[in-house]
């Protein structure tokens, strides 16, 4: 063998050991940060965000009955997906479940989250989290993700993916009795 092709194998067999070393370690990194985060069962953090007309909403303002918590952008073709059965749903629910949307307005401009709503007929209370904090308070990592959670303020189920009708139904059976 010659010179060149050696040093050219044993880069080779350098770059493949790397490789071999470090997927292990990205897979571990992602177990780790699945681990952490909000799970079922744990109180699900509080915040004040205001809507855009500038009114500030609290989470714990809904204490006391079911709640719905969305995070949306209007950018996101899941979260126009979703959005019409969710703006149905929650006229369905009225008086038994609280839907709570939470715009990502660090990545969305608030005139444009606003015509969205209204185009969607939304009317239950969405607040912009302009700075991400929210977010990544709940460890929001895609977009639609959803919360339920129940009357006493703890996470029943986390859904990251567009919701519809017939799932938000039979979410809902898990704190409607």
């Amino acid at each position: 063998m010659t010179k060149g092709w050696k040093r050219a194998f044993l880069l080779c067999g350098a770059l493949l050991l790397l490789v071999l070393v470090n997927v292990p370690l990205a897979a571990n990194a992602q177990e780790a940060q699945g681990a952490v985060g909000i799970k079922a069962g744990q109180y699900a953090p509080d915040f004040e965000l205001v809507d855009h007309q500038g009114n500030k909403h609290k989470l714990s303002e809904f204490r006391g009955q079911p709640v719905l918590l969305n995070f949306w952008a209007s950018w996101c073709t899941p979260c126009r997906l979703e959005m019409e059965d969710l703006a149905d749903s929650a006229k369905h629910y009225q008086g038994k479940v609280q839907f709570f949307g939470v715009n990502l307005a660090d990545q969305d401009s608030p005139s444009v989250s606003a015509a969205f709503l209204k185009k969607f007929g939304v009317e239950f209370p969405n607040v912009l989290d302009e700075e991400g904090k929210v977010s990544d308070q709940y460890h929001v990592l895609v977009i639609p993700t959803s919360f339920l959670i129940d009357k006493d303020g703890k996470i029943v189920q986390m859904v990251q993916g567009p919701l519809f009708n017939e799932e938000i139904d039979k979410l809902f059976k898990k704190v409607l009795n």
